[in-house]
């Protein structure tokens, strides 16, 4: 590369999904990053990635890579794997996502019913428009975001963190699980689609044990995964180092990111941690990057 850019960011959200950004404003601030490449990785959609390709076909020295990101069944804590480099018109891509929203259309009454329960008066109107307010005249896949939105807007809570802290995240009093495939099968469709699948932010499956964590590791590489997210704000400096490892170890791909979300998660920011282009290493690397 010319321009000697050296950090990438292969983990983001926009208003596609969960996040509050636009494709176009996150592709901005990517390139005002100074970043060498990034990956919009929206959650079970790729409705943003053609906003975002062309934004980012305005910045000659950032290389832009397609991304998704799955939910997959997991007992314990929480398994998101990461599709970078896809397809978004493949077919099988197609299927595995539309799964996925279906089972979110399916939990959002669920959460709403929990919460009306409680005396907290939001309705799928009220989400709507909160997610309207993001990014007018967008398509969204509505999720929990849009409903702690909701709350927020009608004064139920503080603030979208407050909501999820109270109601809506994994240990809330109105949270409801969706329907995830098995590990497998995201992976089978993620490669189907053209994509290198990456395990994202190892600390969610919250295994302590460093052998069973690559134990684990090693099977979801034996059914196809090709990368692991070594680089997350949430990843100490130790559990960096064990995911380091465990790529070298099982010839898995390395990758980084920020999981920005933008104000949706204020406390992160889009190209932090500082991820080295130098460090995404591994078999996938070009497909990935492109020959960066």
């Amino acid at each position: 590369m010319a321009n000697q850019r050296r950090f990438v960011d292969l983990h983001t959200h926009s208003t596609a999904s969960d996040g509050t950004r636009s494709p176009a404003e996150v592709v901005a601030l990517a390139e005002q990053a100074e970043l060498a490449a990034f990956a919009l990785t929206d959650h079970d959609t790729t409705s943003g990635l053609a906003e975002a390709r062309a934004a980012a076909a305005e910045f000659p020295g950032l290389h832009f890579v397609p991304g998704v990101e799955v939910s997959a069944r997991y007992t314990g804590g929480t398994m998101h794997i990461l599709g970078l480099g896809i397809d978004e018109n493949s077919p099988a891509l197609r299927g595995l996502l539309a799964s996925f929203v279906g089972a979110r259309d399916e939990r959002n009454p669920k959460i709403l019913a929990k919460l009306q329960a409680m005396g907290i008066d939001v309705d799928m109107d009220d989400v709507r428009q909160a997610a309207e307010s993001f990014d007018p005249g967008r398509p969204h896949v509505i999720g929990r975001m849009h409903i702690a939105e909701a709350m927020r807007v009608k004064g139920y809570a503080q603030s979208i963190q407050d909501a999820f802290a109270r109601y809506l995240g994994n240990d809330g009093a109105a949270f409801v699980d969706k329907e995830r495939l098995e590990p497998r099968e995201v992976i089978e469709g993620i490669v189907a689609g053209g994509g290198a699948a990456v395990l994202a932010h190892a600390v969610q499956l919250r295994i302590t044990d460093h052998q069973e964590l690559e134990d684990y590791v090693g099977c979801l590489a034996g059914a196809g995964l090709g990368g692991i997210e070594v680089y997350h704000p949430d990843h100490s400096p130790e559990l960096t180092r064990r995911c380091l490892d465990l790529a070298r170890k099982l010839g898995l791909l390395v990758t980084g990111g920020s999981d920005f979300h933008g104000s949706a998660k204020p406390g992160v920011s889009l190209g932090r941690p500082k991820v080295p282009l130098a460090a995404i290493t591994g078999p996938l690397a070009e497909k990935v990057l492109g020959g960066l």
